[in-house]
């Protein structure tokens, strides 16, 4: 989900901050918390709307910052 809306764009204004909020929110929902610096966090969404990280690179730096 990150990946998809941070390329697309589906909100006029704030996309990036919109991805990782849906992220966050849906591993919360599913009883995954992340423990993160904002500025990682960060990092990885643009490095997923510059096409520098893939799904597989995405889901491996969210395992690591799940804490439960």
């Amino acid at each position: 989900m990150l990946e998809t809306i941070v390329l697309h764009d589906p909100l006029e204004a704030k996309n990036e901050f919109f991805a990782w909020l849906v992220a966050e929110m849906f591993l919360n929902t599913n009883e995954k918390s992340l423990r993160y610096a904002p500025e990682d966090a960060l990092a990885l969404v643009m490095r997923a709307k510059h096409k520098s990280a893939d799904v597989q690179e995405i889901a491996a730096q969210l395992r690591a910052w799940a804490t439960a």
